[in-house]
């Protein structure tokens, strides 16, 4: 199906302001640090190899819709297909006022991410440890997921559920690919990363945002 797509090149001061972001909650994001990578000696939530400094990163990766104020159109959102709490956790700390709900299949992943909300002391966030197509989207809510579906795959999970927007973290070729495989109609922003060559974490990167 031939969609509707936006593209946007974001530049390094989108970077600048995520890392902001995090330096300005970085006691409290470095606690989460802690608790996933201790939780990952038992339970496979990252890579066992990955370094602190890599794990980092994608926390940072994770605030950047933040810092292109993406979020606001929504108060409640689920990140769906979490795994260890990416991008939910994170966003869920810097964005206290809104209810984030850590979701994935996976029950000994969500068990660690309960454990670890706990720990964190998020009043602001909770687990559903069932598949998204089982989860009751309140209306008006917003869903993130960070590399854990294909577009077409993930609504076809949501079928006719409401949802207001949804956040994806995508290559930027494998993006508009998924988008023109998609048998749904949606209206797409694609946000492609352009912070250069002293940043190849993020190259060829992009958040994907999807509106019905």
């Amino acid at each position: 199906m031939k969609q509707q797509i936006v593209k946007k090149r974001i530049g390094y001061e989108v970077l600048q302001s995520a890392r902001e972001l995090y330096r300005g909650n970085e006691t409290r994001l470095e606690e989460y640090l802690d608790y996933l990578l201790e939780w990952n000696e038992k339970i496979n939530l990252v890579s066992r190899t990955v370094s602190r400094e890599t794990v980092r990163a994608h926390v940072v990766h994770s605030l950047i819709p933040e810092a292109l104020h993406l979020l606001n159109g929504c108060k409640n959102w689920v990140d769906a297909g979490s795994g260890g709490g990416l991008p939910g956790v994170p966003l869920a700390i810097c964005k206290g006022g809104f209810n984030w709900t850590i979701n994935d299949n996976v029950k000994k992943k969500m068990r660690a991410v309960d454990d670890i909300i706990q720990k964190l002391g998020l009043k602001n966030a909770d687990i559903a440890a069932k598949s998204i197509s089982l989860v009751d989207l309140k209306r008006g809510t917003g869903i993130v997921t960070k590399h854990a579906f294909k577009i077409d795959g993930l609504l076809r999970l949501l079928d006719k559920k409401s949802w207001e927007e949804i956040i994806m973290w995508k290559g930027a070729k494998d993006a508009e690919q998924e988008l023109h495989q998609t048998r749904r109609k949606v209206n797409a922003t694609i946000y492609e990363f352009d912070f250069g060559k002293g940043e190849p974490f993020y190259e060829g990167k992009a958040i994907v945002v999807l509106e019905p």
